[in-house]
């Protein structure tokens, strides 16, 4: 999504701004400055070919239904009656991932005694009849609500794990036996694991929407973020599996559940990987991408229909604040996206399988607000990006699983950091052994009500990010800001002359100074002309109409990657990209996505011309600058990207891009053109 671009493309069209060569410098807004948030509510914004907001796809939780998390256990009782209820219709909230049934079911296999390390196809057969019955069938609470929300799960991700999975010689369970390390051109390494993953796909899920039995995953996962449990830190006397292997051992599996479980035999299952877990692509001066990300994707990418991939602030890591929210998730996902296309023509889909924020102060520590706080932050931001994706993105799971019960620290007995639910007595003062929610259910309630058409919005700030829907008669305007000071916004909701309000719902996400998320929701009559956005917060204003909103315009938004990226940096040496196929209409804007890795201190302004045209570099972007977070230190070196206006009449079918920086090291490391064509042009606030 471009909105957030509009106001510095303004500046650009209308302004005579000198040219800026200077080094980077930080801008932020405080309190006393306000910014111009438009929302032009009768002007559709379709991304691609996707113009609604898809809730299956961005609100759902790291877990399924058939878990027992939902329910009373030997610990103590829920608080709400139906909680699985209450939680998945109160809040309109879809399933995401399970990587434990999987594992669960391999532990009650049987070998093959004629092909060693290998599943007994007749027993794998047997018990999937038997789980499809039971689903189907069974009494138990678990299953009842498994078939109440059988279309919550159809979109469902399952996930292999590195143990017992890869093969290794690791023991399945108490079975005796591990999956085959045979590495042949007739059975190459992962086969046995493939095999073994075909089967359950085919045999314990219903083969169609019609068939009986638990809905069939729409993707699977080869394994969970196995570099570092198999080459960074193996455990338990283990050698190191070489990366190159375990990229093949993606393809050998790929392989072995095509043939069972392709789009020509059944519902076909969408394969994904390699689900990293640190995509510090920057990392080594990008020898990171090299090492890891490129050689998946030269390797193994031809045998995946989907990237996937774990995305996660660290706000408290010993190193520093380092957040992905912001410019840096910006950067990483752009450089996937723009290599994703030069090797296979297009941009395969994102599966952003976890993400959040991750807080190493407090882990395997006492539940606390404070933890919940970091991530609800993580949540937030980064879900406001993944808005702007919506035709890239296949699905994004926020990390939030029900209990976590499996995560329970073995030492100290303390409770898995990510949790929706806690028990009364994890709380200061409080006592009993009620599971009630922790403060993550926030995340849920805030976005309760999003649903609808994308409609176009801007701000004149990039830290104030917006976004925009539809409802029939209702408008559902976000905000959220990567600000680390309060801001004002001066909001205009337009588009909807003659259409008068009938009231206004306004929920606010915060934080207090003992950084404690507050959700406070406010009833008003009118839509205010200021609104006051506390820092790093997410507000959702709904608007109700007297009428319904008339949508009579497309603004249509595009992204066109170069030919080529990664270039390195030399000092006053133009690198050019070629931008082909741009699709150009008579009118609309256009923003220049340049990716930047350099060392902290380096010119992040370049003198960039588009078509032999010089234009101006904004000094500013979205998030934080990378080198400072709020109290400590950030990121080691800067990777982000610069959002640079383009004049929409500068553009051509075919675009040459030319950026020189004064000063040599790191890399541009993509670029891009996102392109809105309007109906008509739309004038923004300076």
């Amino acid at each position: 999504m471009i909105n957030n671009n509009y106001s510095m493309l303004k500046k650009a069209l209308i302004i005579a701004l000198p040219i800026i060569t200077t080094h980077f410098s930080v801008n932020t807004a405080a309190a006393t400055n306000k910014v111009n948030v438009d929302v032009n509510l009768d002007t559709k914004h379709r991304i691609g070919n996707v113009q609604s907001f898809n809730r299956k796809k961005f609100i759902s939780l790291h877990s399924s239904p058939i878990e027992n998390d939902w329910n009373d256990d030997n610990k103590g009782n829920n608080e709400l009656d139906d909680l699985i209820g209450k939680f998945i219709q109160g809040y309109d909230v879809y399933f995401g991932r399970d990587t434990g049934y999987m594992k669960n079911q391999l532990f009650a296999q049987s070998q093959d005694n004629n092909r060693l390390g290998f599943v007994d196809e007749t027993v794998i057969t047997s018990k999937g009849i038997g789980a499809v019955n039971t689903f189907e069938n069974s009494s138990q609470l678990r299953f009842d609500n498994a078939r109440r929300f059988i279309n919550r799960s159809r979109d469902m991700v399952v996930g292999g794990q590195v143990h017992p999975y890869y093969p290794d010689g690791t023991n399945i369970g108490n079975t005796g036996w591990a999956f085959s390390q045979t590495d042949t051109a007739a059975e190459p390494l992962g086969t046995a694991t493939g095999h073994y993953i075909g089967k359950f796909l085919q045999n314990y899920f219903a083969q169609s929407n019609t068939a009986i039995g638990q809905p069939k995953p729409a993707y699977l996962e080869v394994v969970n973020e196995p570099l570092y449990d198999l080459n960074v830190a193996p455990t338990g006397g283990r050698e190191k599996a070489p990366i190159s292997d375990i990229f093949k051992y993606h393809t050998s599996v790929a392989k072995e559940i095509r043939k069972t479980n392709s789009a020509k035999l059944n519902k076909g299952v969408k394969i994904a990987g390699y689900t990293v877990a640190f995509p510090n692509y920057d990392w080594d001066n990008f020898q990171r991408w090299e090492n890891n990300d490129k050689l998946f994707i030269d390797t193994a990418g031809k045998d995946m229909d989907v990237f996937s991939i774990h995305l996660y602030d660290f706000p408290t890591h010993p190193r520093g604040e380092e957040y992905r929210r912001g410019s840096n998730v910006e950067a990483t996902l752009d450089m996937l996206e723009q290599y994703s296309t030069i090797k296979f023509g297009r941009v395969k889909p994102l599966l952003i399988s976890e993400y959040g924020a991750s807080v190493h102060a407090l882990r395997n520590k006492p539940w606390t607000h404070v933890r919940d706080a970091e991530k609800l932050r993580g949540y937030n931001a980064l879900l406001t990006q993944f808005l702007e994706r919506p035709n890239v993105i296949a699905k994004a799971i926020p990390f939030i699983p029900v209990k976590a019960e499996w995560g329970r620290h073995s030492d100290t007995g303390y409770p898995y950091e990510n949790r929706l639910m806690r028990q009364n007595y994890e709380k200061l003062g409080q006592t009993g052994t009620q599971w009630v929610y922790t403060d993550l259910v926030k995340f849920y309630q805030l976005w309760s009500n999003v649903r609808g058409i994308h409609v176009d919005s801007w701000a004149s700030d990039l830290d104030i990010m917006v976004d925009a829907y539809v409802q029939n008669n209702k408008a559902h305007i976000i905000m959220t800001s990567l600000e680390f000071e309060d801001t004002d916004v001066s909001l205009k909701a337009l588009g909807i002359a003659g259409n008068s309000v009938k009231s206004v719902q306004i929920k606010t996400l915060s934080y207090d100074n003992n950084n404690h998320a507050l959700l406070e929701t406010k009833n008003l009559a009118s839509v205010p002309g200021t609104v006051f956005l506390p820092k790093e917060s997410t507000k959702i204003m709904t608007i109700t109409y007297h009428d319904k909103i008339n949508i009579d315009k497309v603004n249509q938004e595009d992204k066109y990657y170069a030919t080529t990226y990664k270039h390195p940096i030399k000092a006053d040496t133009s690198i050019f990209f070629n931008i082909k196929d741009v699709d150009v209409g008579a009118q609309g804007e256009a923003v220049l996505r340049l990716g930047i890795g350099r060392a902290h201190g380096k010119s992040l302004v370049p003198v960039v011309k588009v078509n032999g045209v010089e234009v101006s570099v904004p000094t500013d972007f979205r998030g934080y600058d990378q080198k400072q977070g709020k109290t400590r230190n950030g990121r080691a070196s800067f990777f982000g990207v610069i959002e640079i206006p383009v004049p929409h009449d500068l553009l051509q079918g075919n675009n040459w891009i030319n950026v020189t920086f004064d000063d040599a090291g790191g890399f541009a490391t993509s670029a891009a053109l996102q392109v809105i064509n309007s109906d008509e042009s739309i004038t923004r606030r300076l």
